[in-house]
C-alpha cells in the first residue's frame, strides 16, 4: 500500500512538472513592460558569423554594427559579405544584443518575423506559443 502511494505521488509530481515545461518559461513582468521600438539599420555587410547565432556586422555611416538575424540553423542565399543590407529590429532589453525582425538585402526581403507564415498560419503563432509575454509580439514602429 505504501508502495501504491508512492507511486500515485510520483505521477502527480512528474504531471505538474510535464505540465510546467509544456507552457514554457515566462518572460516576467520586468521584460514584458518594457516598450521595444523598432529601429533600422542600413549598410554593407562586412562579416558573417554562424555561431552560436546567424550574426552580422553591418558598416553603416556611424561605424559597425552586430546584428542577429536568426539561429544558426538559419540560412539566408542572398546573403554575403559586400551585400547592401537593410534592417529591422530592436535591441533586446535583457541581453542588449540588436535582433532582426526584417532583413532586406540587396533589395529583396529576405526575412520577415512579422508577417511569416509559421508566425500566422494554422494555430496562430506557433513559433511563440511558449512565450506570451514575449516583447516581439507587440513591436512598434518608429
Amino acid at each position: 500500500m505504501k508502495f501504491k502511494g508512492l507511486v500515485i505521488l510520483s505521477l502527480v509530481i512528474l504531471s505538474v512538472f510535464s505540465l510546467a515545461y509544456a507552457y514554457g518559461p515566462k518572460f516576467g513582468g520586468y521584460v514584458a513592460n518594457v516598450n521595444v521600438q523598432l529601429t533600422k539599420i542600413s549598410g554593407t555587410v562586412s562579416k558573417i558569423t554562424n555561431t552560436p547565432a546567424l550574426t552580422v556586422t553591418v558598416k553603416t555611416a556611424s561605424g559597425d554594427k552586430e546584428v542577429i538575424l536568426g539561429p544558426a540553423w538559419l540560412q539566408i542565399k542572398d546573403l554575403k559579405v559586400g551585400s547592401k543590407i537593410e534592417v529591422e529590429g530592436f535591441v533586446s532589453p535583457v541581453t542588449n544584443v540588436f535582433k532582426a525582425v526584417k532583413v532586406t538585402v540587396d533589395g529583396k526581403e529576405v526575412l520577415n518575423l512579422q508577417n511569416s507564415s509559421w508566425n500566422n498560419g494554422r494555430g496562430g503563432r506557433r513559433g511563440f506559443q511558449n512565450y506570451q509575454n514575449c516583447p516581439c509580439l507587440n513591436l512598434k514602429t518608429n
